[in-house]
């Protein structure tokens, strides 16, 4: 089936044209006769690189172009977001229809929607907005649910699925759930009410297979082997793929393995390097230096890219893992070692994939095999449509038995069957509470119907969860969220304000426990710390785990400390260690906003970037929620230290350049900057001739333009900046407004 047989605009035909596509692939052609454009539901389970987000992007243009309805794309993921909203903007701008993409924010309608046409969210977004009554979703004519096998993930998944069945109960509308390959996608087609497209077929040939010693074994049952230079497995088949001139990702266990690996190989990697490449590395390696503060972190993975290899996860920061995967794409750099994440990810493919372990690590489980659909997600990275005819995916084993247990596990067995993860007692905290507040449910009974319409509810009688309804109902109504009267579900004004902040109920309950302790005592102990800590000891932070050597100075902390903590004193072994982890992360927040460098920062915790903006943004979020509940409680002192801290946090910055960086172009970099030329505030600028800010250092022309534009409105600063240059001088243009953000993610998400 041709691209220009389907019922789409001619623009759009050329543009995909040009990318390469002239025809659909087999389960591409399978999904149009099943009714991809005659509004037919689809649930659509084909390997990675088979074509789904293209079956998606015509399925959206079909609907729009007919129903002049608004198409929602959800994505479990924000990087997964921000790809697909690249992709499908430069479709739609080609019809003149607007793309949005919606991801935090949780405590407001986001007005974009109101004027898109095109909505890529996150699960969790599209969550906030139901629960802040968005009108908008009942104009969506089509609903992209991607990566819908994450219903198993006891994190994400209650959230998606409550995401879906909420949809389908307000819309009757399209919708089309993306899936890796799954044992049981017929239950979930079945579940809503959808054809299902399955199959195996890929455009570039899958090899799996494991390897032991320099001898793999592929699935099909062909063996091959490779020169056998090194004692170890892993080694042989490295150096196979480089003398082949060939790119790999590697999936590590941990970050550590991940970084520990890529530094080992380095230096074989830099050996086979041409001089051309070579140039082309050094060259995107100074790029990435150059982005944000230079840190000892950014500097390891410049001199890891200029040898050709890098690690990748969740400790860089969102920047540097756009730059490794772009420079990974380009085939500049030639192995990335990864942690599993990057599977569930962004597309970023590679000849080979290699899986050093298969072995993951949970505190409460201890050391476990991957499940079988994990190994597949990971496989299905290897083979480049367009560049590679097939893709090799190689296990690592490290004797023969275990070379014959992956076999049989891994390449011959079965993925898991998806089950619904809603059941968790945490998840139904923030399920019914979200329910309730938005009048969606207002008794027992309308609230076991809701359930009833869930994954969940499809999969087994919802009889099983009434025991654990009626805990989390009892809960809620104790803690002063719900009124349950005496079947009546009503949310109080607390109930509903926890709601729409999008926290955990739990959460919402230590906050307010933790500002009713605070008006109980003396103000000289309500410091920052106080505050701090109490955001981290809530659920919805991930705080940062201890170490053995973190203890002793935490406890004297504590010691020194303990009459400002909002919360109770730990009684226990467990309680205790709970307690120091989240006074670390407090720690971490409290260094930032000393303006402490981040390289010192991501030194004294042992973190990286990455770790500090997701602690960084999560108490961001919970400082607002508390300067919220802190008002809602009446408690205006409280209110107020509570909103000066949640802007300290926003810009990393002490107290004393508040004003300063409410200046657009203004961060904590030129804020600090101007203060220490002694310009402390707006007033004193106003009264500083424009010619005298332009010679500051990193101070140029076109931030003094945006600095006197605030400060006396656009028409009278055009008359006091005519005495400027016309130019920035390349000096001051640079330097500043690189390192501008530090954890430039914060500032653009």
């Amino acid at each position: 089936m041709d691209i220009d047989d389907l019922p789409i605009p001619q623009k759009v035909a050329d543009l995909i044209k040009e990318e390469g596509i002239k025809k659909l692939y087999p389960p591409q052609v399978e999904a149009v006769k099943k009714g991809l454009f005659e509004d037919n539901n689809l649930v659509i389970a084909i390997p990675t690189a088979s074509g789904k987000t293209l079956l998606a992007l015509l399925a959206c243009v079909h609907n729009i172009e007919k129903k002049g309805m608004k198409a929602l794309y959800l994505a479990p993921l924000r990087a997964l977001a921000y790809e697909k909203y690249v992709e499908f903007k430069r479709i739609f701008d080609s019809l003149g229809k607007k793309t949005v993409i919606l991801t935090g924010d949780y405590d407001k309608e986001d007005q974009k929607a109101k004027y898109a046409d095109v909505i890529i969210a996150t699960n969790e977004k599209i969550d906030s907005e139901l629960r802040h009554g968005a009108k908008w979703v009942r104009q969506l004519g089509i609903i992209i649910v991607d990566e819908v096998h994450l219903i198993n993930n006891r994190n994400r998944g209650p959230t998606l699925e409550v995401v879906i069945a909420q949809l389908r109960q307000i819309t009757e509308t399209q919708i089309i759930a993306l899936s890796a390959t799954i044992k049981n996608a017929d239950q979930i087609a079945r579940w809503l009410e959808a054809e299902l497209v399955s199959s195996d077929w890929r455009s570039v040939k899958l090899n799996e297979g494991v390897v032991y010693g320099n001898n793999i074994i592929y699935a099909d049952g062909s063996e091959k082997t490779i020169p056998m230079r090194y004692k170890d497995s892993f080694d042989n088949l490295l150096n196979y793929i480089l003398t082949n001139n060939h790119q790999a990702i590697v999936f590590g266990t941990t970050r550590n393995m991940t970084e520990s690996i890529a530094k080992k190989i380095a230096r074989r990697v830099s050996s086979t390097l041409k001089e051309g490449e070579r140039l082309k590395l050094n060259e995107i390696a100074n790029e990435l230096i150059k982005k944000g503060e230079q840190t000892k972190q950014s500097k390891e993975v410049a001199s890891l890219i200029r040898q050709g290899t890098v690690f990748h996860h969740a400790g860089l920061n969102l920047g540097q893992r756009r730059f490794i995967e772009e420079s990974f794409k380009r085939g500049y750099i030639k192995i990335i070692t990864s942690t599993p994440t990057l599977a569930s990810g962004v597309n970023l493919p590679a000849r080979y994939v290699v899986i050093k372990s298969i072995y993951r690590y949970d505190v409460t489980l201890g050391s476990y095999p991957i499940p079988v659909l994990e190994f597949k997600q990971q496989s299905g990275r290897a083979g480049r449509p367009q560049f590679d005819k097939e893709g090799d995916a190689i296990l690592i084993a490290k004797s023969e038995i275990e070379a014959q247990k992956l076999f049989q596990r891994y390449l011959i067995g079965e993925t898991e069957e998806i089950e619904s993860r809603i059941a968790a007692e945490p998840a139904l905290r923030r399920i019914v509470l979200g329910q309730i507040a938005t009048e969606n449910v207002q008794s027992l009974e309308e609230l076991n119907d809701f359930f009833s319409q869930t994954f969940y509810g499809y999969q087994q009688d919802t009889y099983n969860l009434a025991s654990i309804l009626i805990k989390v109902i009892d809960y809620l109504k104790e803690e002063g969220l719900i009124i349950k009267d005496p079947d009546y579900l009503d949310a109080t004004s607390f109930g509903k304000r926890a709601s729409q902040l999008y926290i955990d109920p739990l959460s919402a309950v230590i906050i307010r426990d933790g500002l009713n302790r605070s008006k109980i005592m003396a103000k000289e102990f309500l410091t920052d710390l106080s505050l701090l800590h109490l955001v981290c000891s809530t659920p919805d932070v991930r705080f940062i785990s201890i170490k053995k050597s973190d203890e002793i100075p935490i406890l004297n902390i504590m010691s020194k400390h303990d009459e400002e903590f909002l919360t109770e004193l730990p009684s226990s072994p467990f309680e205790l260690e709970l307690f120091m982890s989240q006074l670390k992360t407090a720690f971490i927040i409290q260094d930032w906003i000393t303006e402490t460098s981040e390289d010192s920062i991501l030194d004294r915790y042992n973190v990286g970037s990455g770790d500090v903006f997701s602690v960084v943004s999560n108490a961001e979020w919970l400082l607002y929620a508390t300067n919220e509940i802190a008002k809602l409680l009446g408690y205006s002192e409280v209110a107020a230290k509570t909103k000066i801290l949640h802007n300290r946090v926003i810009n990393g910055i002490k107290e004393e350049l508040l004003d300063l960086v409410s200046i657009p172009g203004i961060g904590r970099v030129r804020a600090r900057l101007l203060f220490n030329k002694g310009y402390s505030s707006q007033e004193i600028i106003k009264q500083t001739n424009p010619t005298e800010m332009q010679k500051i250092p990193g101070i140029g022309t076109e931030i003094v333009k945006s600095i006197y534009n605030h400060l006396f409105g656009e028409k009278k600063s055009l008359e006091m900046l005519q005495e400027l240059p016309s130019e920035e001088s390349e000096e001051n243009s640079g330097e500043y407004s690189q390192s501008q953000k530090s954890l430039e993610d914060f500032f653009t998400k």
